[in-house]
């Protein structure tokens, strides 16, 4: 009975040992979101319906992307902007999967605007977030004057850029992020390169040997950034993480694929680097790509940063 108890103790003990570790996490970020009222919880986001394949940049950073045609999709751009001011967002029209069997991979303007109904559409939204309604905010959208003026080609191109300043002035944060990190486009390219890769495949070796703690650890900055610019509550974050362990674990161990087809990026003005597959079926997908034996493939995206005067690099965004 006495050893039982012992035992009782300590599984109490781990228990509350575990429980305590992960009420620790990201605490600096949940004392900041707590101090925020709730009105002032503001999120940017983009939403596109396109005609065509695209791609979705801000600040030099790629943040979303979709290579089928007819997409109906809300981007949130909070992730990526670290701070109040002026911000670029760009946006490179590709040639629809039509296109690109007749008419040599080219993209036609009409792909974008035929006529008034039938046409690309881009809005530039402000949010109020509230996760405890239907919506998941609570203020009225005027899309009439969020919707950013798109003009088409004049002829038929191999891709189509546009780009506008958003003029950002109401996030209650400011986070650190790459603001104060080295320039990578300074490196020797092949030394830079070396490094990451060597990086990327101490990475894929975490996940293909089930280290998903370990690997997820790398990442806490990156995690408590996060849980500030969208406003995540303590519980929400332990949920989020522990659905992450529980699905990488599933497919992460001994299913991690060889990195043998990958280019090097850079974003955000050389801060910023990434391995991505460069083309085909998973073209822009992190090298870190998983696949089951029953055949479902995932990516897991991480990029990069040097903080100043480091050696090493550290995760800081998905």
């Amino acid at each position: 009975m006495r050893k039982n108890r012992f035992y009782l103790l300590l599984l109490v003990l781990l228990i509350n040992c575990q429980e305590n570790k992960s009420q620790s996490v990201n605490k600096k970020a949940f004392e900041i979101v707590n101090k925020i009222p709730a009105e002032k919880r503001i999120s940017y986001a983009v939403h596109v319906n396109a005609l065509t394949p695209y791609e979705l940049y801000l600040d030099d950073i790629l943040i979303d992307f979709f290579y089928e045609d007819n997409m109906n999709n809300t981007t949130e751009l909070n992730p990526y902007l670290l701070e109040n001011g002026k911000h670029k967002l760009k946006i490179r029209y590709l040639p629809t999967v039509k296109d690109m069997f007749s008419k040599k991979g080219l993209l036609d303007p009409r792909d974008i605007y035929t006529r008034e109904d039938s046409r690309w559409h881009v809005f530039f939204v402000k949010l109020n977030k509230d996760p405890n309604v239907p919506l998941g905010y609570t203020n009225e959208i005027d899309y009439g004057s969020s919707e950013l003026k798109i003009i088409p080609p004049p002829s038929q191109v191999p891709y189509w850029e546009q780009e506008w300043e958003l003029d950002i002035k109401d996030l209650p944060y400011k986070l650190k992020g790459w603001s104060e990190s080295e320039d990578l486009s300074k490196m020797d390219k092949d030394q830079l390169k070396k490094e990451v890769v060597a990086y990327y495949e101490k990475q894929r070796n975490l996940l293909n040997n089930g280290s998903i703690n370990e690997f997820l650890k790398l990442s806490s900055k990156q995690d408590e950034e996060l849980d500030i610019c969208t406003y995540t509550t303590p519980e929400q974050s332990r949920i989020d993480y522990d659905e992450n362990v529980e699905l990488m674990s599933k497919l992460c161990p001994n299913n991690m694929q060889p990195m043998d087809n990958y280019t090097m990026k850079l974003y955000a003005n050389g801060k910023l680097v990434s391995l991505e597959i460069p083309n085909g079926k998973y073209k822009s997908w992190s090298a870190l790509m998983s696949k089951t034996p029953k055949g479902r493939v995932n990516e897991w995206s991480i990029k990069l940063h040097k903080p100043k005067g480091s050696k090493d690099f550290e995760i800081i965004r998905k």
